[in-house]
């Protein structure tokens, strides 16, 4: 099993080795995709949002992590120009989505609470793993205070206020809940405290920015034991599954709408129009991604 390193941490090999939660969630999201990724058939195209966020944590993590980060996206984030008599090209001011960002920590760094918590004594990126339900699970922690046992994420939202509508539940959900914040501290929680030998939680903490003008900004603790049993039960029952589909025991099922499911998609019959119906409840054929098993007959 590989060792991790911030060099090797998102790597195809460690994705291997380990679960993630962001491999758990692409999971959920479409096993073909995700299993596509897995072993190098796929590559997401490269996400302007995901960029802009690993601006802001670098941001908050060093000055020399931010320095190399934007040097390694120059053309991502700077306009640029070239100088007539060097030949030089040259940055111009910031592209809107990065100019933002800096908003945004502007924000963060200018606020009392949050200047403490950006200040506290405490190790930034610590890569920690543990065993959950019979698999090696990695984490890596935006911030953590070991004297303390305190957990920090840097979060960026479109909006701190809005709310999803979950058809699972029937109820509406904050962004914290949708986008599967819950699930996140329950998880590092559990993998944290095999690490510290303890049966306490630690705190966990999120502190968000939002994107608006002028961004809005909020410090949540999601501490919560009950909440945290939920999220772990529910990962528990999906992963018997996931376990399946990663070791290649079962075809991945095809999500149909993801851009890995459009790029492979191969038409087989004609279908009524109605099943593009909003709230259509007929039973759509469960689809599994044939090319995946064919590589795999393959290797």
């Amino acid at each position: 099993m590989i060792t991790l390193t911030s060099e090797n941490y998102y790597s195809s090999a460690a994705d291997l080795d380990y679960m993630s939660c962001s491999q758990y969630q692409s999971f959920l999201t479409c096993e073909a995709a995700t299993m596509a990724k897995l072993h190098g058939l796929f590559t997401p195209s490269a996400s302007e949002a995901l960029t802009v966020g690993n601006y802001f944590h670098t941001a908050l993590e060093s000055d020399a992590a931010h320095a190399a980060f934007c040097d390694s996206h120059f053309g991502d984030i700077y306009k640029t120009k070239e100088d007539k008599k060097t030949g030089e090209i040259i940055a111009v001011g910031k592209y809107a989505p990065y100019a933002k960002a800096d908003d945004m920590l502007k924000t963060a760094k200018s606020d009392p609470l949050i200047k403490e918590i950006i200040d506290a004594p405490g190790q930034n990126e610590v890569i920690m793993t543990g065993k959950l339900f019979d698999m090696p699970w990695k984490i890596r922690l935006d911030k953590y205070m070991p004297d303390i046992r305190t957990i920090i994420d840097w979060k960026t939202a479109a909006d701190l206020n809005r709310t999803e509508y979950n058809p699972a539940t029937a109820a509406k959900e904050s962004f914290l809940e949708s986008l599967g914040y819950l699930m996140r501290a329950a998880v590092y929680s559990e993998i944290e405290k095999q690490n510290a030998r303890s049966s306490d939680d630690p705190t966990f903490i999120i502190v968000a920015i939002s994107k608006q003008d002028p961004p809005d900004k909020g410090v949540y603790l999601l501490n919560h034991r009950q909440r945290y049993d939920y999220e772990l039960e529910l990962v528990k029952q999906n992963m018997e599954r996931i376990r399946k589909v990663k070791s290649g025991q079962v075809k991945p099922r095809r999500c149909g709408r993801c851009e890995y499911c459009r790029a492979t998609k191969r038409l087989t019959k004609i279908v009524p129009y109605y099943i593009l119906t909003p709230g259509f409840n007929g039973e759509k054929e469960e689809e599994y991604d044939d090319v995946f098993a064919s590589y795999l007959e393959n290797t």
